[in-house]
């Protein structure tokens, strides 16, 4: 038996439940106004700064390999990309720019409860569990942002086509989404790679698995939330 071949297949298959899920489908139907999109696009960056967190947990943990693997990762993310010429934070904020926002509306940004909630779950999965449930944590929330895995492409691009459909605002000025369309996919099949190295045994299937599924519930309620959010603001 294939173990790895199977394994991939079974996780490409849960990042595309994602959008089936009355979760994502709640945050996707809600339709963007000015204010929604701006208050989208600070919790993204507070969104991004988690990850930094979570994928530094992760490489404390995994072993030498491995956290080469996330340094280079991390090297777009919290120094240069190469893409873009800045770190992915800085884009982040770069990218407001397009619809009105200062780096002051990013520094006074609020968490709200139910997203605070979500992100202290991922810094538990990164922190608590062996590093091949946490590394796959992580791992899941770029592939579900992967375009040649998930059908009608990932989260950045589908978000990206709503900002240009009901804003007007073209996908290639969102800089953030459209870098993320692209490194995403660059750093999911990347990170993939290590699975072929270090999943031998069902037992390391089962922690692949449970990483997986643990991080895809709190990424349902992540979404929710901001489905909820957004639609309390006109």
């Amino acid at each position: 038996m294939d173990i790895v071949g199977d394994l991939l297949k079974t996780l490409d298959q849960m990042v595309n439940d994602q959008f089936d899920s009355v979760e994502f489908k709640t945050f996707l139907d809600v339709s963007l106004t000015l204010e929604r999109g701006r208050f989208y696009v600070v919790q993204n960056a507070l969104y991004t700064a988690n990850r930094r967190d979570c994928w530094g947990y992760v490489q404390g943990g995994a072993p030498l390999e491995v956290k080469r693997v996330i340094w280079e990762h991390e090297s777009d993310e919290l120094v240069n990309d190469p893409r873009c010429g800045m770190d992915h934070y800085a884009l982040t904020v770069k990218q407001g720019e397009v619809i009105g926002l200062t780096p002051a509306d990013f520094e006074k940004a609020q968490v709200p409860a139910m997203v605070q909630a979500c992100f202290h779950a991922w810094h538990h999965i990164a922190m608590q569990n062996h590093w091949l449930s946490a590394y796959t944590a992580s791992h899941m929330l770029e592939r579900r942002n992967n375009g040649k895995i998930v059908k009608g492409g990932g989260m950045s691009y589908r978000v990206g086509k709503k900002f240009e459909n009901e804003l007007g605002i073209n996908l290639k000025k969102m800089i953030s989404l459209d870098v993320h369309v692209v490194a995403d996919t660059e750093h999911s099949e990347n990170i993939s790679e290590m699975f072929e190295r270090y999943v031998k045994t069902a037992e390391d299937r089962d922690l692949v698995l449970k990483g997986a599924r643990e991080s895809m519930a709190i990424d349902r309620a992540y979404r929710g939330a901001l489905g909820f959010y957004m639609a309390q603001i006109n």
